[in-house]
């Protein structure tokens, strides 16, 4: 009758045994591939509390798009501030860059942040082009 005890208590939680953990939040990125360009092998990184994303994006002149949500790092370090964006769903991100290299960072709250966008072998407005055709930004930024 003891054992009957024992295994019930165990199996109500009595016996020390924790609750399962819940899984990680895994970080979301709202990016559509824009018409040309084809996927990269996408990169994820494992956190305490989040799993954070990278998908890249190439096409045939091989200009790059890579979107991170959740990554930590300094995106466009070094790269002059340009100004800020509107974003689609009213939000809003700082623009850094020159020449052919162009980010766009924001944030949303959460663990996924920083959010970002790196673009290299764009022009300013191509930059900002396909990040309308991805849905992003609208097209009156």
């Amino acid at each position: 009758m003891l054992a009957l005890l024992i295994v019930g208590a165990m199996a109500f939680g009595l016996g020390g045994c924790a609750a399962p953990e819940e899984p990680p939040v895994v970080c979301n990125v709202r990016f559509a591939a824009p018409a040309g360009f084809e996927p990269l092998e996408p990169f994820e990184e494992r956190y305490a509390d989040h799993v954070g994303v990278r998908l890249g994006f190439r096409d045939d002149r091989r200009r790059e798009f890579h979107v991170f949500a959740g990554i930590p790092g300094e995106f466009g370090e070094g790269l002059p501030a340009a100004g800020s964006m509107g974003l689609t769903e009213g939000r809003s991100g700082d623009l850094a860059g020159r020449v052919h290299v162009w980010v766009l960072t924001w944030e949303e709250g959460g663990p996924c942040d920083p959010r970002a966008v790196l673009g290299t072998g764009f022009s300013r407005t191509e930059f900002q082009a396909v990040l309308v055709d991805a849905g992003l930004a609208p097209a009156d930024s």
